[in-house]
């Protein structure tokens, strides 16, 4: 099959999606599909580059940061994408064109032409969903005067497909009637190779999250459950640049965590499995979370979870690999920490329970196939 994969985002641009676009486009080249993605640029970058067997062509997007794309970005994208986009659907005959999330990127499924006679499917992916972030309001307002857009182009969409039962419910509330696919993302097979170090601290407990530093990813909890427990042999490593960060640094100063807590800063993704091996437990309280691709990385290295009940975590976290706690709930935090941190059992059976779940079930691969079902019209998956 000959597939055009679309997405704002894509290494080193943005989070979980861009990842699971490369991975997606490399997994279908591997399976001897001919792919090209179309995505953003930053300035050092070339505008057309060969990847692990498929193409990128990129095109301007004005962000405001590798990690933050804001409104303007989204809309620059879609902007400068639209030429890109007709030459390569007028040069190629695709059989497959794909968008990673319904806005912006799905708004290109509006041009008018011939390319409108190859079906596309469509990836949501969370922030694209109403409903699905309702922390952030300028959001929400977006998605109810976009609202009549949205509907049209998943109502034209061949298939939809979601990452998690959690963000197909969110997304029925918008269109009762459409019907949804869930895949979840990968898992690249990197994070399995390592194994967590058994040269640790046996009285203290090594805790470490990665996200992009936004507010909704909820550290702050972390800290102000650190700050009451005062424990000298509870250690957090916060991974990860974002524009909450100065106000995370400012949270610790405030509560004299400066000894317990330390600051990473963005991470080299092929550093990150030895990095994760280092330590006892993952833990990131989040206020929304489509799927979480940070939690299954945790995971195939042998980390238990610490999570909250939201979005598409209890997918991935149950009460044999991890904790769930409430949005926001200080003490339920304090809590799981607590607990992990009193049983060194407890932490080698979810290690084990981990690991196992994403080799069974979270392969690129495995995915892969998936989506190629999808695409050749079997939908009973």
């Amino acid at each position: 099959m000959n597939i055009l994969l679309l997405n704002y985002e894509f290494p080193p641009i943005g989070g979980g999606a861009g990842k699971a676009t490369y991975n997606l486009a490399r997994e279908l080249a591997r399976l001897g599909h001919k792919v090209d993605v179309l995505t953003s640029k930053l300035k050092s970058q070339l505008d057309q580059e060969n990847l692990d067997g498929f193409t990128v062509y990129r095109v301007m997007s004005w962000r405001k940061g590798i990690h933050d794309c804001g409104f303007r970005g989204a809309l620059t994208y879609v902007l400068f994408a639209i030429f890109k986009f007709l030459q390569l659907t007028r040069k190629n005959q695709y059989d497959v064109t794909h968008y990673f999330f319904g806005l912006p990127t799905g708004f290109l499924s509006l041009l008018p032409g011939p390319q409108n006679k190859t079906p596309y499917f469509i990836s949501l992916r969370g922030s694209d969903v109403p409903g699905y972030d309702k922390y952030n309001k300028s959001l929400e307002k977006v998605h109810r005067i976009l609202a009549p857009l949205t509907r049209k182009i998943w109502r034209n969409a061949e298939q939809i497909i979601v990452v998690t039962n959690s963000l197909k419910q969110t997304a029925l509330l918008t269109a009762p009637s459409q019907k949804f696919h869930v895949i979840p993302n990968g898992v690249e097979s990197k994070f399995l190779k390592v194994l967590p170090s058994t040269n640790k601290k046996s009285n203290g407990l090594k805790l470490i999250s990665v996200a992009r530093l936004i507010e909704r990813k909820g550290i702050h909890y972390i800290l102000n459950a650190l700050a009451d427990l005062q424990d000298p042999d509870i250690s957090l490593l916060i991974v990860g640049t974002g524009n909450f960060e100065t106000q995370l640094k400012k949270i610790c100063k405030d509560l004299s965590l400066e000894g317990v807590v330390t600051f990473y800063g963005f991470c080299n993704p092929q550093v990150l499995p030895e990095l994760y091996a280092k330590y006892d437990v993952f833990i990131l309280p989040s206020l929304a979370e489509a799927f979480g691709n940070v939690f299954a990385e945790a995971m195939a290295c042998g980390l238990p979870v610490i999570g909250t009940n939201i979005g598409g975590i209890p997918d991935l976290v149950g009460k044999e690999n991890g904790i769930l706690t409430r949005p926001g709930d200080i003490d339920q935090i304090k809590h799981a920490i607590v607990r992990l941190k009193k049983s060194e059992m407890l932490r080698t059976q979810m290690q084990l329970a981990n690991r196992k779940k994403i080799i069974e079930q979270y392969s690129w691969k495995r995915v892969a196939n998936q989506y190629i079902t999808i695409y050749q019209g079997e939908n009973d998956i």
